[in-house]
């Protein structure tokens, strides 16, 4: 479930969208009837929290999620130290 808000000041961990944030502005985009007109400039902040966050976590853009439950995964590195703040 994805909530487009801010939800900075509690996250349980962060996707690095770096690599493919231009397919994500493209694919956001199409959605004209939605961001037409002033709506547009939500583009813009959704970009700027994204890089926000990506900071934060020290990458280019990233977005951030939270879970109800335990995250459970087979494969250690999928995680990546990173220094926060």
């Amino acid at each position: 479930h994805c909530r487009m808000e801010p939800q900075w000041e509690r996250f349980d961990f962060a996707v690095d969208v770096s690599d493919v944030y231009p397919i994500k502005q493209r694919a956001v985009a199409a959605y004209e009837s939605v961001f037409s007109g002033e709506q547009q400039k939500l583009l813009r902040r959704f970009e700027a929290e994204d890089q926000h966050i990506g900071r934060l976590v020290g990458v280019r853009y990233a977005e951030i999620f939270r879970s109800r439950a335990p995250l459970v995964v087979d494969d250690l590195t999928v995680f990546k130290s990173v220094r926060y703040g």
